[in-house]
């Protein structure tokens, strides 16, 4: 006799399960010693139930983000419906972003610090524009550009120099702990300093 066909309640608990193993192993071992078989045997599933639940690991590990960032970027575009000014905008959206890494520390290093293993199959990029997180950006640079307060050039440019920037204070410290480097936080918001300095240089 063929075994029930699980109710849609009975998946989202076994979805459930597979995405706090993966989010347990991610915390003790990081990302590069993760295996779909690890997952499964924490999760005590099949290697054939989890892939029947996410399509490989990146989609898992991706999934464990995913809710944090929408809400960071919802954050980012109503700061930006609401600034009083194009200035004010990027000093507020820098800053929700460099609070983001320091309340969610682990969805930032998971999501913005990722860094692939070979053996993942890359994500299908997409254009800048496209992305609602960078998108947020360009859109308030190129609004300051437009009321002639930001320096011209190519929005998304200019938006990725920014980005890094302060993404780079904040990476920095992680990515180099053997270094005695000032606290991340510090130098983001420093960062954000220098940025706003550069980009009204018009």
């Amino acid at each position: 006799m063929a075994r029930p066909a699980p109710t849609e309640e009975q998946r989202r608990a076994t979805r459930r399960k597979i995405r706090d193993a993966a989010a347990a192993l991610y915390a003790e071992q990081g990302i590069g010693n993760i295996t779909a078989r690890a997952v499964a045997e924490r999760a005590g599933v099949s290697v054939g139930t989890l892939y029947s639940y996410f399509d490989n690991l990146t989609e898992l590990m991706q999934s464990l983000w995913r809710q944090p960032v929408r809400k960071l970027v919802a954050d980012l575009e109503q700061a930006a419906a609401d600034a009083r000014s194009p200035s004010a905008g990027l000093r507020h959206l820098l800053s929700i972003y460099v609070a983001f890494a320091a309340r969610e520390t682990a969805v930032f290093r998971g999501a913005f610090l990722y860094v692939r293993p070979t053996a993942i199959a890359p994500p299908p990029q997409v254009e800048t524009a496209g992305d609602r997180f960078f998108a947020t950006f360009q859109t308030t640079i190129t609004q300051g550009q437009q009321a002639g307060i930001f320096r011209q050039g190519d929005p998304a440019q200019i938006t990725q120099t920014v980005l890094s920037a302060v993404h780079g204070a904040l990476a920095m410290p992680v990515n180099m702990h053997r270094l005695a480097l000032a606290d991340g936080q510090q130098r983001a918001g420093l960062m954000i300093d220098t940025m706003l300095e550069w980009i009204e240089q018009v």
